[in-house]
């Protein structure tokens, strides 16, 4: 679960149809997420911890050596925070059992108001431009939508 300073909102604020970007990091940065390899497993933790957290990922990219995710619950018990720490309690035990660098503690969240969620995908879509690894959003190979099911 998540380890370091406590939460800064109570646990309530992030339950229900709420959607929460997190953005969490390898330890010193150090570059992981190179290969379908390293990537495809996390992939399928994303999925698992979405529908533990009752919650569906519109926008998912691995960054060299660090995540943009949203979690966007489907209903009035969905848990976003959830979803994130599980996924980073999934993922951080493959790293482990792999002898691969591991997720510093923690993640930066910011629960969207109604209506930024689709400005936050556009961001996070173009993330990989920004940090010059490609010239196209469209040919990285290391981020997804995912349509809602």
């Amino acid at each position: 679960m998540r380890s370091g300073r406590p939460h800064r909102l109570p646990r309530e604020e992030y339950l229900g149809e709420k959607t929460v970007s997190f953005t969490a990091c390898i330890w010193d940065r150090e570059p992981l997420f190179l290969t379908n390899d390293i990537v495809d497993p996390q992939v399928q933790y994303l999925q698992r911890a979405m529908e533990l957290g009752k919650c569906f990922v519109p926008i998912y990219c691995f960054m060299p050596d660090h995540l943009h995710v949203l979690f966007r619950g489907t209903d009035f018990d969905s848990d976003p925070l959830l979803a994130m720490e599980r996924f980073k309690h999934f993922s951080g035990s493959w790293m482990q059992r792999n002898r691969l660098p591991r997720w510093q503690p923690g993640f930066h969240d910011t629960i969207l108001r109604y209506g930024e969620w689709k400005r936050k995908v556009r961001y996070i879509a173009k993330n990989p431009v920004r940090a010059g690894l490609v010239e196209n959003p469209f040919d990285f190979r290391s981020w997804a939508l995912w349509a809602r099911t």
